[in-house]
């Protein structure tokens, strides 16, 4: 009982940190291409545009966003 309920306070919380490391990619994405051009989808950004691929093979920083994988 004690252990299912720590199990799903942890969830929780990663859950949570996941969301707040998705929204600041978004935000430096949207500083980036525009806001128009960014989507949050559950645990993905997803950016559109023309030359996007392109930009991106070039530019290593995009890459790299928040500091990469934690």
């Amino acid at each position: 009982m004690m252990f299912t309920t720590l199990v799903r306070r942890a969830e929780t919380l990663a859950r949570a940190k996941r969301d707040e490391k998705l929204r600041a990619v978004a935000q430096q994405l949207a500083s980036l291409f525009g806001s128009g051009a960014i989507e949050v989808e559950e645990a993905r950004v997803l950016v559109r545009g023309r030359g996007i691929i392109k930009r991106w093979l070039i530019d290593p920083s995009l890459r790299f966003l928040a500091g990469g994988y934690k």
